[in-house]
């Protein structure tokens, strides 16, 4: 017997959903600032997403999915329409794939890969944010890309009602990008990691490589390269990078990094000889390092608008004082864009996305 989801029902429940009205969102997101939404309905299960998604209809309201608000900022006016909180939990270990809800915080999901002696995130620690938006996101560090791992996402789409398995090839990964940051309707429930009790460190990256600089092997007596070395490293190397967000606010890297074909990135590094080059895991192009650029080439460290500014220890970040305003923050971002098109001739756009 096939079951219809509510949304293909195409009516609410009847037990009361948590609908607040006028809620302030700067709370619900690592900026801590911006406007209030018109409605936030938190939600625990698939059934009350697709609740949510009804009312959502029902009232002829824009919806917004917010899941740990690492990588939004919320304007000052808010937003007029139906915010849905994704809390949606649960792990499971299957083997050496780790499976988990969409509301379950990724550093916690990394924590249990290495407790398991899994390796394959753990360059991917102390990232902010749900598992959910981390797959929307594809976020990656120091070498490695959570599309790398991804076995597939469960997702429902918000217009039929469906819900679809996506494999790897299916999510059209790319460099901080996936076919669900295309399409908003397309919302992630759960999603499988494949992992490995291989160890596999990945220490190229030149933060990592200073510290794990010749190490004993794995397994050989002194070796400090192992899973839980290598997290603590990452932890200890990102709090050295990004504000702390219990004294002020931010997204982390407001900006991409440019993807330039290889030719394009080697002819600017004939005008710039000391920028390093990456090579990236998602996509043939090469990475150019924003941060060095702004840093070295355009003096733009500690450039500030109001209450925000390019933060002293890494420029791709922008950090943000509690009560700032968000305008602030985009004006400054707006400057920014304008410096780099000027006087580099590079299109940059925002990792964060502006509500």
């Amino acid at each position: 017997m096939i079951v219809e989801s509510p949304l293909q029902r195409g009516f609410c429940y009847t037990y009361p959903m948590d609908i607040q009205e006028n809620v302030s969102l700067g709370p619900l997101t690592t900026f801590q600032i911006g406007g209030q939404a018109q409605f936030l309905i938190t939600v625990h299960s698939q059934e009350e997403l697709e609740e949510a998604i009804i009312f959502a209809k029902a009232k002829s309201l824009p919806k917004l999915i917010l899941g740990g608000g690492s990588n939004i900022l919320v304007s000052d006016s808010g937003f007029e329409g139906v915010v849905i909180h994704i809390h949606l939990s649960g792990v499971e270990l299957e083997e050496d794939t780790l499976i988990a809800g969409a509301g379950e915080q990724w550093d916690a999901l990394v924590e249990r890969a290495v407790t398991e002696g899994l390796w394959g995130i753990e360059n991917l620690s102390a990232i902010p944010g749900t598992v959910g938006g981390a797959v929307v996101q594809n976020i990656g560090a120091y070498g490695a890309a959570l599309s790398e791992v991804l076995r597939w996402a469960e997702v429902l789409d918000t217009q039929t009602g469906d819900v679809t398995r996506y494999t790897n090839e299916q999510c059209l990964f790319d460099y901080r990008n996936s076919i669900f940051k295309q399409n908003p309707d397309l919302v992630v429930l759960r999603a499988a990691f494949n992992l490995s009790r291989e160890p596999k460190p990945n220490v190229s990256y030149k933060d990592l490589a200073a510290l794990f600089s010749s190490p004993p092997r794995l397994g050989e007596a002194g070796s400090s390269l192992n899973l839980q070395a290598i997290r603590e490293a990452v932890i200890g190397i990102r709090k050295g990078k990004f504000p702390d967000l219990s004294i002020e606010g931010t997204a982390g890297s407001f900006f991409k990094n440019p993807i330039l074909p290889k030719a394009e990135a080697d002819a600017l590094k004939v005008q710039y000889p000391e920028m390093p080059l990456f090579a990236m895991p998602e996509t043939a192009g090469v990475k150019v390092p924003l941060a060095w650029l702004l840093d070295h080439v355009l003096d733009l460290k500690g450039a500030s608008v109001g209450g925000a500014r390019l933060f002293e220890k890494q420029p791709l970040v922008i950090a943000a004082a509690r009560n700032t305003s968000s305008n602030d923050v985009q004006e400054l971002a707006e400057k920014v864009k304008r410096e780099v098109k000027e006087k580099l001739h590079l299109e940059i756009e925002p990792e964060v996305k502006i509500i």
